[in-house]
């Protein structure tokens, strides 16, 4: 692994002491353990967000139309508003 000077000072003053190749290790088994996402699993967790986001502003608006007596074209429309719903609010419970 290769540090830049500035790094590698930090490392070894972070690692108190102890060789910086095994207080590395250890941090990285550490975050490996503790199920830490990494920066691209939280990208992802972040996208996931937005969208969900954005489909429930789109579902509510929907929904208030349907509240105030908007005609909703089909029967099955309002079933697939229904189900999207539920799954929004499991998706939103799952994720950290």
């Amino acid at each position: 692994m290769s540090l830049t000077e500035a790094e590698h000072q930090a490392w070894t003053q972070a690692a108190g002491g102890q060789r910086v190749s095994v207080w590395a290790r250890e941090r990285v088994q550490e975050r490996l353990e503790a199920g830490i996402p990494g920066a691209d699993e939280v990208q992802e967790l972040a996208r996931i967000r937005a969208d969900l986001a954005r489909v429930g502003s789109n579902l509510n608006q929907l929904m208030r139309a349907v509240n105030q007596g908007q005609v909703v074209p089909t029967p099955q429309l309002y079933e697939a508003v229904e189900a999207l719903a539920g799954q929004l609010g499991a998706l939103r419970r799952a994720l950290p």
